[in-house]
């Protein structure tokens, strides 16, 4: 006979109710235990649960970790993409003109340049001294809790096309290849 019809015939010679009859075995044991075997039995069963808790909490722990890990990595190596498309376009003689027009002011040589000033950037309106009458005057302690008390009135921004227009990158003028 195999060890394998062992088994199987192990198996079917078992009663049905085997399994309640070992938890009712398991049951009539724990009856006859007495108080201080039952005290040891939960303190083992509590320093047994305490052991394998540190583990748990640390091996979640290092789970969270290696998570943010990644993310930062997969966020550095998006940055570090970025930083090559960058590199690579400034690798570009045109591109590099072009920026160091727009943001230098730079001319090539026999170009006259110019700049269009908008009046309206940098207009603030001047109060005169004598415009305030002296019994208005507030002290000075009343003032500093006005500024802090009361929201300043939003300042009216006039729409300018003109200055959209000519800030728009396909208006600004650029480097001609030689």
């Amino acid at each position: 006979m195999s060890a394998s019809d062992r088994s199987r015939r192990g198996t079917q010679s078992r009663p049905a109710g085997a399994g309640q009859r070992s938890a009712a075995a398991i049951a009539s044991g724990m009856r006859s235990l007495s108080t201080a075997q039952k005290i040891g039995i939960g303190l083992l069963v509590l320093f047994l649960v305490s052991v394998l808790a540190i583990p748990l909490r640390t091996f979640a722990q290092q789970q969270a970790d290696v998570a943010a890990t990644q993310d930062n990595i997969a966020r550095m190596e998006q940055r570090i993409k970025q930083l090559e498309d960058e590199k690579e376009l400034y690798s570009n003689p045109a591109y590099v003109k072009e920026q160091a027009r727009l943001r230098l002011g730079l001319v090539e040589p026999g170009e006259t340049p110019f700049r269009i000033l908008d009046p309206a950037v940098g207009e603030q309106p001047v109060t005169q001294p004598e415009e305030i009458p002296q019994h208005q005057a507030k002290k000075w302690y009343e003032t500093l809790w006005d500024s802090i008390s009361i929201p300043p009135e939003p300042e009216e921004t006039r729409p300018n096309p003109g200055r959209d227009q000519a800030t728009r990158p396909e208006s600004l003028p650029t480097v001609p290849e030689s």
